[in-house]
């Protein structure tokens, strides 16, 4: 049994090998735009819906005989909303952070069109870490790190400029509300964002 474990782990190592010998790692800026909102555990906080934006650097590692390809980012990240809270004044809240994507990607052959158009999609976490908040009434205490689920698609151009469409869900909590109204207690809010991103690779 120990050597056919053996054969079988030579046998798949051997058939990688084609793969590995073709995998294309490039670096690239990526920049995108999109709609922040948040999702409240309680009906109580409502929040309206803000441009935010990102911009950074980008990697990809791509095996091209079989489709597959990881990329990941380092993203300066702003997002901004207009929090309304039962009986305070509303208040725009704005955060600022450092985001590091990792994605597991797909891209579909076109026969014939590959070095014109590749379509793609992907799924993978984000990571985000917080460096800076406007928050006047200190009414939300911020979690430093938050994580969402990164699920999208696009298209990349002439082998060098990918256009996609990403939604991110919150995993965990980003904040919660710690003012002073006593009717407003125990409200976390999860991020949620549609962006649309530019990346070009070099």
């Amino acid at each position: 049994m120990n050597t056919l474990k053996k054969y079988l782990t030579i046998t798949l190592l051997l058939l990688m090998l084609p793969c590995a010998a073709q995998a294309k790692f490039r670096f690239g800026a990526k920049a995108g735009f999109g709609v922040n909102d948040i999702k409240f555990n309680r009906t109580i906080m409502d929040a309206d819906n803000y441009l935010g934006y990102s911009i950074g650097a980008t990697a990809e590692l791509e095996i091209p005989v079989i489709g597959i390809a990881f990329d990941a980012s380092a993203l300066y990240s702003h997002r901004s909303n207009k929090i309304e809270v039962q009986d305070e004044e509303n208040r725009t809240y704005k955060r600022n952070y450092f985001e590091i994507p990792v994605h597991a990607k797909y891209k579909i052959n076109l026969m014939g069109l590959n070095r014109f158009m590749v379509p793609f999609i992907y799924a993978g976490p984000d990571f985000a870490f917080l460096t800076s908040e406007n928050d006047p009434s200190d009414s939300f205490k911020n979690r430093k790190t938050s994580i969402s689920l990164d699920v999208g698609g696009g298209v990349e151009l002439i082998d060098h400029l990918q256009i996609s469409v990403n939604y991110s869900f919150g995993m965990s909590k980003a904040f919660e509300y710690v003012g002073l109204n006593s009717e407003v207690k125990n409200v976390t809010g999860k991020d949620r964002c549609w962006t649309i991103s530019a990346a070009y690779f070099f």
